[in-house]
């Protein structure tokens, strides 16, 4: 069996692929085969990738085939398939699918199966706009760029729609078995991406190859977009280094600091009752999609515009680039 991760992007992926990449003689254990062809560049043989970013790379920049990235997938899947097999890349849930599918074209559709995770609408939105933030592309105030996006989903909901992805998603892999999962610690085995991901294909870890399931603390907007200063200021490079360097201040650590109350409400009901299918096909025993999110009562008084939000970004920045100027 052949499994295809797609994403989606801000779940995971990134420690899930490094895992699998770090952990060769594991993977030989559990029987699971973290895939080369697409990771490997067609020019060479240079240190395998992380992920197979280097096809979406293709797909995005390249209006070529994609032969030999079929017969390099189709000869590999051949060699090793006596195992479980994974590609994984978040670049393929935005990607062009059709295009995607190509690769895939040799292998039988029955020996194929698709995942991707669903995270919390609301969640993903302040995910993507902190990851925006951080690499310096918020071309604007942060609630001028925030409303626009917002008015995009309202004019647009399918883009976040569970519904309309798997709609793509069989479009492109007729006949292929797509198996969602959800994005919620509290129902992951262990409560981590890689333990879960590796138990739902078949290839659990076993007790003591776990990974340390702690999670990474949560970067405040204001932390995100003095980064994003730097970035633009000093380059990428200079605030991903930054980003590493861990600073134990609230004004560097908070979530639910992105979307007002309201806002939040709206998005995640708003495109819940787009998913209803969605969510009695793939998760019948959930009376909804995600459990109810719970916010403390300073989430529940957050407001973008206000003095304290403005100070928090001053300490924040200058936090920043104390930092910048030590390095």
């Amino acid at each position: 069996m052949l499994w295809l991760h797609i994403g989606m992007p801000k779940t995971g992926t990134t420690a899930l692929q490094g895992f699998l990449r770090s952990n060769g003689a594991v993977l030989d254990e559990i029987g699971l085969r973290y895939m080369e062809a697409g990771r490997r560049r067609l020019e060479g043989s240079q240190r395998l990738a992380l992920s197979h970013n280097i096809v979406a790379f293709h797909i995005n920049r390249n209006a070529g085939p994609m032969d030999p990235f079929r017969a390099a997938m189709t000869s590999e899947f051949d060699e090793f398939s006596d195992r479980t097999c994974l590609v994984s890349s978040e670049m393929f849930y935005s990607c062009d699918l059709a295009r995607l599918a190509e690769m895939f074209a040799d292998i039988p559709s029955r020996a194929l199966r698709i995942t991707f995770y669903c995270r919390r609408y609301s969640d993903f939105f302040e995910a993507d706009y902190k990851q925006r933030a951080k690499n310096g592309r918020v071309p604007s105030g942060a609630s001028e760029f925030i409303r626009y996006q917002l008015d995009q989903i309202r004019e647009h909901p399918e883009k976040l729609s569970f519904s309309a992805k798997l709609a793509q998603i069989r479009t492109a892999f007729p006949g292929v078995t797509v198996v969602p999962l959800l994005y919620e610690r509290s129902d992951m085995v262990r409560g981590n991406v890689i333990d879960d991901v590796l138990s739902r294909i078949g290839t659990p870890l076993a007790n003591g190859q776990s990974p340390d399931a702690t999670s990474n603390p949560s970067q405040s907007r204001a932390a995100s977009e003095a980064f994003g200063i730097v970035a633009r200021a000093l380059g990428r490079q200079k605030s991903r280094q930054l980003r590493r360097m861990v600073v134990d201040d609230p004004a560097m650590l908070r979530r639910n600091d992105v979307l007002e109350p309201d806002e939040r409400a709206w998005m995640d009901e708003c495109l819940a009752k787009r998913d209803v299918a969605f969510q009695q096909e793939f998760f019948p025993d959930r009376a909804e999609l995600f459990t109810p999110k719970e916010l403390s009562e300073e989430d529940k008084l957050f407001r973008r515009d206000t003095a304290e939000e403005y100070e928090a970004l001053r300490k924040a920045s200058e936090i920043v680039f104390r930092m910048a100027l030590s390095q």
